[in-house]
């Protein structure tokens, strides 16, 4: 289905495989409810796939809009983590972390699979935004696809909790397309199939994720925010 905010924040990690299932607890008990809860996010979806071994894991959160991400209870999340958390961020590898001001979401329904597109492009290139959601909307208007989500950003931000610094560079952006579809084959068809007519636009075009995950998980801020204070969490969770 669409995403409601004009914005959203796209992350990818690996963890730990030693304590995948301590994530997997963490990650949908705790982790995503928590961030939805804060001020400006609408919702949280979870991704996973689990037959390779790097970018397992990836997260979209809807936004209301990028200001979402400068609240002071934003900043006090990740500032003051708490014990569970702060216990789990040492597990966390091979991190990305891409807010998108949101240009385009349309389509229906939560499908199981998506492909997933992350890219750096020229400002000037042939293989612009507005060629992007063309094709975008073709797949969908073909039934090749159930939904996408298109959104740009100028640059990556810094992100202090894994010290990840600034990513930018003059005359060039950031791109993320996620294609919904119902199977694994549909999505990773529509994503090869997007693929090819991009590099035939541009072949200079810096990929920086290419791939099929399986949806996990749809947390909504009503479903969070009646019954969700953070105190709660304070006390130390039981080690696996």
């Amino acid at each position: 289905m669409p995403l409601l905010g004009d914005a959203f924040l796209c992350l990818w990690n690996d963890f730990d495989e030693a304590r995948a299932e301590e994530y997997e607890r963490w990650h949908s008990f705790e982790h995503v409810p928590e961030r939805v809860a804060a001020p400006g996010f609408l919702s949280g979806r979870r991704y996973g796939a689990y037959d390779r071994r790097e970018s397992r894991y990836m997260t979209l959160y809807d936004l209301d809009s990028l200001a979402a991400l400068e609240t002071p209870q934003y900043a006090e999340l990740q500032a003051e983590p708490t014990p569970w958390s702060a216990r789990m961020r040492p597990g966390f590898r091979n991190f990305l972390r891409i807010p998108c001001r949101t240009l385009a979401s349309e389509g229906t329904g939560c499908a199981g699979r998506a492909g997933v597109l992350a890219l750096r492009l020229s400002d000037d290139t042939e293989a612009s935004d507005a060629a992007i959601l063309g094709l975008l909307r073709g797949a969908l208007s073909a039934q090749a696809i159930s939904a996408f989500h298109l959104g740009r950003a100028d640059h990556i931000p810094a992100y202090g909790v894994f010290r990840s610094p600034e990513a930018s560079a003059e005359g060039r952006h950031y791109v993320v397309a996620i294609l919904e579809a119902t199977t694994e084959a549909a999505a990773a068809a529509a994503l090869a199939g997007l693929r090819h007519r991009l590099d035939a636009l541009d072949p200079e075009i810096d990929v920086l994720r290419d791939e099929s995950t399986e949806f996990l998980l749809s947390v909504t801020r009503s479903e969070v925010v009646p019954r969700w204070e953070r105190h709660h969490l304070r006390q130390e969770q039981p080690a696996s």
